[in-house]
Protein backbone atom coordinates (compact mmCIF):
# COMPACT_ATOMS: atom_id res chain seq x y z
CA UNK A 1 0.00 0.00 0.00
CA UNK A 2 1.45 3.85 -1.02
CA UNK A 3 1.34 6.12 1.84
CA UNK A 4 -0.89 7.75 -0.91
CA UNK A 5 -3.34 5.15 -0.35
CA UNK A 6 -3.22 5.24 3.32
CA UNK A 7 -3.62 8.57 3.47
CA UNK A 8 -6.91 8.49 1.45
CA UNK A 9 -8.64 6.16 4.08
CA UNK A 10 -11.59 7.90 6.68
CA UNK A 11 -10.14 5.90 9.45
CA UNK A 12 -6.25 4.92 11.27
CA UNK A 13 -5.63 1.98 13.63
CA UNK A 14 -2.15 2.10 15.44
CA UNK A 15 -1.41 -1.33 17.27
CA UNK A 16 1.61 -1.63 19.64
CA UNK A 17 2.76 -5.08 20.00
CA UNK A 18 4.71 -5.46 23.21
CA UNK A 19 7.27 -7.65 21.57
CA UNK A 20 7.70 -9.73 18.41
CA UNK A 21 6.77 -12.86 20.66
CA UNK A 22 3.36 -11.10 21.08
CA UNK A 23 3.15 -10.34 17.75
CA UNK A 24 4.19 -13.94 16.34
CA UNK A 25 1.11 -15.32 18.77
CA UNK A 26 -1.13 -12.89 17.20
CA UNK A 27 -0.10 -13.45 13.71
CA UNK A 28 -0.76 -17.70 14.05
CA UNK A 29 -3.47 -17.23 15.81
CA UNK A 30 -5.77 -14.18 13.78
CA UNK A 31 -4.19 -12.49 11.30
CA UNK A 32 -3.04 -15.41 9.16
CA UNK A 33 -6.62 -16.08 8.70
CA UNK A 34 -7.10 -12.39 7.46
CA UNK A 35 -8.49 -10.46 10.70
CA UNK A 36 -7.57 -9.25 14.29
CA UNK A 37 -9.67 -7.75 17.35
CA UNK A 38 -8.58 -4.77 18.67
CA UNK A 39 -9.59 -3.46 21.81
CA UNK A 40 -10.87 0.44 21.74
CA UNK A 41 -14.33 2.17 22.56
CA UNK A 42 -14.00 3.90 19.11
CA UNK A 43 -17.45 4.14 17.67
CA UNK A 44 -16.16 3.02 14.00
CA UNK A 45 -19.20 1.99 11.68
CA UNK A 46 -19.17 -1.71 10.42
CA UNK A 47 -18.43 -1.64 6.73
CA UNK A 48 -16.13 1.06 7.09
CA UNK A 49 -12.41 0.75 5.81
CA UNK A 50 -9.60 1.64 7.82
CA UNK A 51 -5.73 1.75 8.08
CA UNK A 52 -4.20 -0.74 10.41
CA UNK A 53 -0.44 0.72 11.19
CA UNK A 54 1.59 -2.39 13.54
CA UNK A 55 4.33 -1.49 15.29
CA UNK A 56 6.16 -4.53 16.21
CA UNK A 57 9.39 -4.64 17.84
CA UNK A 58 12.39 -5.96 15.47
CA UNK A 59 10.10 -5.22 12.50
CA UNK A 60 9.29 -1.79 12.66
CA UNK A 61 6.11 -0.60 10.95
CA UNK A 62 4.06 -2.39 8.86
CA UNK A 63 0.91 -0.96 7.09
CA UNK A 64 -2.68 -2.91 6.27
CA UNK A 65 -5.58 -2.25 4.58
CA UNK A 66 -8.78 -3.62 6.63
CA UNK A 67 -12.38 -3.26 7.08
CA UNK A 68 -14.74 -2.72 10.12
CA UNK A 69 -16.24 -6.43 9.92
CA UNK A 70 -18.07 -6.39 13.03
CA UNK A 71 -18.27 -4.39 16.19
CA UNK A 72 -18.56 -5.24 20.38
CA UNK A 73 -19.99 -2.86 22.51
CA UNK A 74 -18.71 -2.17 26.12
CA UNK A 75 -22.06 -3.51 27.76
CA UNK A 76 -21.10 -7.08 25.83
CA UNK A 77 -21.04 -9.87 28.09
CA UNK A 78 -18.73 -11.32 25.62
CA UNK A 79 -15.67 -9.50 26.26
CA UNK A 80 -14.28 -5.82 25.80
CA UNK A 81 -15.49 -3.51 23.92
CA UNK A 82 -13.29 -3.66 20.47
CA UNK A 83 -13.48 -3.47 16.68
CA UNK A 84 -13.22 -6.70 14.39
CA UNK A 85 -11.56 -5.83 11.21
CA UNK A 86 -11.01 -8.17 8.25
CA UNK A 87 -7.80 -7.47 6.87
CA UNK A 88 -7.13 -7.47 2.76
CA UNK A 89 -3.50 -7.53 1.94
CA UNK A 90 -2.02 -9.91 4.74
CA UNK A 91 0.25 -11.50 2.12
CA UNK A 92 2.62 -8.70 2.01
CA UNK A 93 3.37 -9.52 5.93
CA UNK A 94 5.52 -12.31 4.47
CA UNK A 95 8.59 -10.77 4.63
CA UNK A 96 8.07 -9.15 8.10
CA UNK A 97 7.61 -12.44 9.48
CA UNK A 98 10.08 -14.11 7.98
CA UNK A 99 12.43 -11.91 9.01
CA UNK A 100 11.26 -12.44 12.90
CA UNK A 101 11.23 -15.86 12.86
CA UNK A 102 14.50 -16.11 11.50
CA UNK A 103 15.44 -14.45 14.60
CA UNK A 104 12.53 -15.95 17.39
CA UNK A 105 14.09 -17.01 20.59
CA UNK A 106 10.78 -18.74 22.09
CA UNK A 107 8.22 -17.40 24.25
CA UNK A 108 9.44 -16.95 27.34
CA UNK A 109 7.20 -17.89 30.36
CA UNK A 110 7.19 -17.65 33.88
CA UNK A 111 5.09 -20.12 35.78
CA UNK A 112 4.47 -19.58 39.71
CA UNK A 113 3.05 -22.19 41.78
CA UNK A 114 3.61 -23.67 45.27
CA UNK A 115 2.56 -27.25 44.27
CA UNK A 116 5.49 -29.34 42.70
CA UNK A 117 2.71 -31.32 40.85
CA UNK A 118 0.75 -28.32 39.46
CA UNK A 119 3.93 -26.87 38.37
CA UNK A 120 4.62 -30.19 36.38
CA UNK A 121 0.85 -30.50 34.49
CA UNK A 122 1.08 -26.58 34.51
CA UNK A 123 4.01 -26.90 32.24
CA UNK A 124 3.33 -29.83 30.38
CA UNK A 125 0.04 -28.34 29.20
CA UNK A 126 1.78 -25.23 28.40
CA UNK A 127 4.36 -26.87 26.18
CA UNK A 128 1.06 -28.71 24.38
CA UNK A 129 -0.25 -25.54 23.77
CA UNK A 130 2.91 -23.26 22.70
CA UNK A 131 5.80 -25.84 21.69
CA UNK A 132 8.69 -23.16 21.72
CA UNK A 133 7.57 -22.04 25.30
CA UNK A 134 10.53 -21.30 27.10
CA UNK A 135 9.13 -22.20 31.02
CA UNK A 136 10.93 -20.85 33.79
CA UNK A 137 9.30 -22.31 37.11
CA UNK A 138 8.96 -20.62 40.41
CA UNK A 139 7.78 -22.33 43.75
CA UNK A 140 7.53 -19.62 45.41
CA UNK A 141 7.20 -15.79 45.37
CA UNK A 142 10.89 -14.62 46.17
CA UNK A 143 11.72 -16.68 43.49
CA UNK A 144 9.85 -15.68 40.84
CA UNK A 145 10.87 -11.86 41.53
CA UNK A 146 14.39 -13.19 40.94
CA UNK A 147 12.98 -14.17 37.74
CA UNK A 148 10.52 -11.92 37.00
CA UNK A 149 11.87 -9.43 34.45
CA UNK A 150 10.56 -7.47 31.24
CA UNK A 151 12.00 -9.97 28.97
CA UNK A 152 9.37 -12.64 29.83
CA UNK A 153 6.59 -12.55 27.58
CA UNK A 154 3.85 -13.67 30.39
CA UNK A 155 3.75 -15.09 33.60
CA UNK A 156 1.13 -17.34 34.93
CA UNK A 157 0.62 -17.13 38.71
CA UNK A 158 -1.12 -19.64 41.02
CA UNK A 159 -2.66 -17.76 43.44
CA UNK A 160 -4.11 -20.49 45.94
CA UNK A 161 -0.81 -21.59 47.42
CA UNK A 162 0.26 -18.41 48.74
CA UNK A 163 -2.28 -15.43 47.97
CA UNK A 164 -0.37 -12.26 49.10
CA UNK A 165 3.43 -13.31 47.48
CA UNK A 166 1.29 -14.22 44.47
CA UNK A 167 -0.34 -10.71 44.12
CA UNK A 168 3.05 -8.86 44.85
CA UNK A 169 3.85 -10.60 41.54
CA UNK A 170 1.31 -9.70 39.86
CA UNK A 171 1.66 -5.78 41.20
CA UNK A 172 4.90 -5.98 40.63
CA UNK A 173 4.70 -7.34 36.76
CA UNK A 174 2.26 -4.68 35.89
CA UNK A 175 5.40 -1.97 37.22
CA UNK A 176 7.58 -2.97 34.84
CA UNK A 177 8.36 -1.30 32.22
CA UNK A 178 6.93 -2.80 29.28
CA UNK A 179 4.38 -4.42 31.61
CA UNK A 180 4.78 -8.31 31.42
CA UNK A 181 1.12 -9.65 30.90
CA UNK A 182 -0.22 -12.00 33.58
CA UNK A 183 -2.63 -14.93 34.17
CA UNK A 184 -4.18 -15.47 37.56
CA UNK A 185 -5.42 -19.04 38.79
CA UNK A 186 -7.51 -19.70 41.70
CA UNK A 187 -9.91 -21.92 42.72
CA UNK A 188 -12.20 -19.56 44.20
CA UNK A 189 -14.53 -16.22 43.07
CA UNK A 190 -12.88 -14.28 45.77
CA UNK A 191 -9.48 -15.02 44.80
CA UNK A 192 -9.98 -14.20 40.92
CA UNK A 193 -11.45 -10.92 42.01
CA UNK A 194 -8.07 -10.40 44.44
CA UNK A 195 -6.04 -10.80 41.65
CA UNK A 196 -8.01 -9.11 38.80
CA UNK A 197 -7.44 -5.92 41.38
CA UNK A 198 -3.80 -6.41 41.69
CA UNK A 199 -3.56 -6.21 37.60
CA UNK A 200 -4.19 -9.91 36.39
CA UNK A 201 -4.53 -9.44 32.35
CA UNK A 202 -6.13 -12.81 32.43
CA UNK A 203 -8.55 -14.81 35.26
CA UNK A 204 -8.58 -18.81 35.52
CA UNK A 205 -9.82 -21.48 37.27
CA UNK A 206 -7.59 -23.65 39.33
CA UNK A 207 -6.63 -26.17 37.58
CA UNK A 208 -7.40 -24.77 34.69
CA UNK A 209 -9.03 -27.32 31.93
CA UNK A 210 -6.93 -27.50 28.61
CA UNK A 211 -9.08 -25.27 26.70
CA UNK A 212 -9.40 -22.52 29.39
CA UNK A 213 -5.58 -22.60 29.75
CA UNK A 214 -5.58 -22.02 25.87
CA UNK A 215 -7.69 -19.21 25.62
CA UNK A 216 -6.42 -17.52 28.15
CA UNK A 217 -2.90 -17.78 27.15
CA UNK A 218 -2.88 -17.02 23.87
CA UNK A 219 -5.25 -13.86 24.60
CA UNK A 220 -2.32 -12.63 27.51
CA UNK A 221 0.38 -13.34 24.54
CA UNK A 222 -1.38 -11.53 21.81
CA UNK A 223 -2.93 -8.30 23.21
CA UNK A 224 -1.48 -5.33 21.80
CA UNK A 225 0.20 -2.95 24.66
CA UNK A 226 -1.31 -0.30 23.07
CA UNK A 227 -4.59 0.52 20.49
CA UNK A 228 -4.77 4.15 19.37
CA UNK A 229 -7.20 5.54 16.76
CA UNK A 230 -7.85 8.23 14.70
CA UNK A 231 -9.87 9.78 11.67
CA UNK A 232 -8.04 11.04 8.79
CA UNK A 233 -8.36 15.03 8.63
Amino acid sequence: MSERDHDRIPYTVLVEFRTASSFLVAYSMSLSRGGIFVETDWDVPTGMPLALDLHVPGAGPLQLVGTVAWRRGSDSPDGPAGLGIELHDVPQLGSAIDKLVSSFRGVRVLLLSGDRQDRTSLARSIKSIISTADIAQAADAASAAEQLTSEIDVAIVDVDFDPDGALTILRVARQLTPKVPTIAIAATPKLREWARVSGADELAANPPSFSELQIVLVRALSKPVSVQASASA
